[in-house]
């Protein structure tokens, strides 16, 4: 079942009474020029959500005022580490620019972020660069390392940041004792489902009672009505030496 995009729909509705419109003047006796007035409301009407979707995932900047230029230490400082204790505020930004996508996309509006409180009760947060391009958000469910988290500042996409994230969680849990990591998603949204596929990650059919609970909170949200949600696994390996 491919995402529901909201932007989509509308534009549907509104190109079918373009349609009738048009039905409704050629009845009425509207010659040609009324005919290829109509064929460009229907191709504007139509083209609009389509140019958004384009748009968003060639965005590069997720503030206007942001020059698209990066100095030279946001472009080289790739460094994955630690999240620091004074910087999860600004976790919080990063991961508001990344779900602005979500609703710029025609998916619509995601769920919160998450708070300062519960970043700092994670089990693990490691951030790409200083100051923070992205971050990856690990916790622990039913004895299998989770992928709670993965947010990358628009600016910064199309970089290899969100997989050098996913590859530095993997490692961590790996290190940790954890055979597999497992994360939720969204099944067909770009930048979602198929980005972890082309990283390992395979889709989990037999759920634990702790993910079925993780899946029964993202349905209470709302997610699900985005489009369709999956549970994801990847099998580690362990550690050389």
């Amino acid at each position: 079942m491919p995402a529901r995009r909201p932007s989509y729909r509308t534009a549907g509705l509104l190109a079918v009474l373009v349609l009738l419109g048009w039905l409704a003047d050629a009845l009425l006796g509207g010659g040609a020029t009324h005919a290829l007035a109509w064929l460009a409301a229907l191709l504007l009407v139509a083209g609009i959500p389509a140019l958004g979707a384009w748009a968003a995932n060639h965005r590069v900047d997720d503030q206007p005022s942001v020059p698209e230029e990066q100095s030279p230490d946001e472009r080289s400082d790739r460094t994955i580490r630690p999240a620091r204790p004074d910087e999860l505020a600004e976790l919080i930004e990063v991961e508001r620019a990344a779900d602005r996508l979500f609703p710029f996309a025609g998916y619509g509006e995601t769920p919160p972020p998450a708070s300062v409180e519960e970043l700092r009760n994670a089990t693990a947060l490691l951030v790409s660069g200083d100051p923070p391009a992205g971050y990856a958000r690990i916790e622990v469910v039913d004895g299998r390392a989770h992928l709670e988290g993965l947010s990358v500042r628009p600016r910064f996409m199309r970089q290899g940041r969100g997989s050098e994230l996913v590859q530095a969680a993997c490692a961590w849990a790996a290190e940790h004792g954890y055979a597999e990591i497992t994360l939720c998603t969204f099944a067909e949204v770009p930048w979602n489902g198929p980005f972890y596929a082309k990283l390992g990650f395979v889709e989990l059919a037999d759920l634990t009672p702790g993910l079925q609970a993780l899946r029964e909170t993202e349905r209470r949200l709302g997610l699900d009505a985005m489009g369709r949600r999956m549970v994801l696994i990847r099998h580690l390996e362990p550690p050389a030496g």
